[in-house]
């Protein structure tokens, strides 16, 4: 199943960066609620023009034209309650065929499933902040995702151009949270022992482990 249209629920950072990825790559989106196309432009990463890119989203401050999108993605902020919410929201009105996504950072994606009646349908596409910047996107598999939405959103991260990291349980902070929470810890740590500075450690880390960003 090809996504040719989107439906992303929330204008904040993070949903506006989404909005942002998938015009880019010429797939229409509906943001329900001026991006940095224009420095992509100028570095020659994109080629079309900033109003081609624009012209594929749109606003909305309700849910009636989710009915048209192939992918539903919800980005609002981190609170489980009101996630929930949306997502009752978007099941009562999204097509039987949509994928409903999530790009929650912490939340298990099966808490967030379970108050639709398509948990199969649904799962998390965890872009990382700046979403137009960063390739990598983790796909995570709820304990209902079907094989064939699993799949159709790891075609997806691809169709917009970036890296798909498959998850294939639903464990708190997924992968590369998890992974990097340890070391949050230990370079707090180390900056608390007087060890080295806050500046000296995000180096390191950017030139020595080829992170685009330090830790802190």
């Amino acid at each position: 199943m090809e996504i040719k249209k989107v439906f992303v629920v929330g204008a904040g950072l993070m949903g506006g960066g989404i909005a942002q990825v998938c015009a880019q790559a010429g797939i229409d989106v509906i943001l329900n609620d001026v991006w940095s196309v224009g420095k992509f432009i100028e570095k020659g990463k994109v080629q079309e023009d900033l109003e081609q890119i624009m012209s594929r989203i749109e606003s909305t401050v309700d849910y009636e034209r989710v009915t048209e999108a192939g992918l539903v993605i919800e980005a609002v902020f981190e609170n489980l309650e009101l996630k929930q919410k949306v997502f009752r929201e978007i099941d009562g009105l999204a097509r039987k065929d949509a994928v409903i996504a999530t790009n929650t950072s912490a939340i298990p994606i099966s808490e967030l499933a379970s108050v639709t009646a398509r948990p199969e349908r649904v799962l998390g596409l965890h872009f990382f902040s700046p979403a137009p910047m960063m390739q990598a996107v983790e796909v995570i598999r709820g304990i209902a995702t079907s094989d064939s939405v699993f799949a159709t959103a790891k075609a997806f991260v691809l169709q917009i151009g970036k890296e798909p990291i498959m998850v294939n349980r639903d464990v708190a902070g997924f992968v590369i949270n998890r992974i990097n929470f340890p070391s949050a810890i230990e370079a707090m740590r180390l900056v608390e022992q007087g060890v080295a500075t806050v500046k000296e450690i995000d180096k390191g880390l950017r030139l020595g482990s080829g992170r685009k960003m330090g830790i802190f």
